[in-house]
């Protein structure tokens, strides 16, 4: 970026990034002119540290009932085939989130399809009966939970 900047061809360069295992975004925008205002950049990040004017909803680390898909994301074996589904949800009832694996091999194959978007499905949350830390979620009321 900083290349083309040089050659004239751009004023302004934006460029962005990944780090970790695609857990940090990184962005820089670079300007091969001085501000219109004379004004220096900035030395430190403009950002405050602590932002408190966004609620940020309460998350269940036990959650039951009806719930919607916020996000998700499904892991998958070297032969392609689905493993997990991982979910990010609110509870209809008192719209806490929570984190959620698959709760029936149905609901993993509907989360791994390319054909239909599932975040603003419905479907029920609750506790693994195995592993009690674990919340599952299923489109069919009736599934593994």
């Amino acid at each position: 970026m900083v290349r083309e900047l040089r050659k004239g061809k751009s004023h302004y360069g934006l460029v962005l990034a990944n780090g970790g295992v695609v857990t940090y975004q990184h962005v820089v925008i670079l300007s091969s002119q001085p501000r219109k205002d004379g004004s220096p950049y900035p030395d430190k990040n403009p950002i405050p540290d602590v932002i408190t004017d966004v609620p940020v909803p309460h998350v269940a680390k036990q959650a039951e009932g009806e719930a919607t898909i916020e996000t998700y994301t499904v892991e998958f074996n070297r032969d392609n085939t689905p493993l997990r589904g991982h979910i990010v949800g609110r509870l209809t009832g008192n719209g806490h989130r929570f984190i959620a694996n698959h709760g029936d091999r149905s609901t993993l194959q509907q989360l791994s399809s390319g054909t239909k978007e599932q975040i603003g499905r419905k479907g029920w949350v609750g506790k693994d009966k195995e592993k009690e830390e674990r919340n599952l979620f299923s489109f069919e009321i009736g599934g593994k939970l």
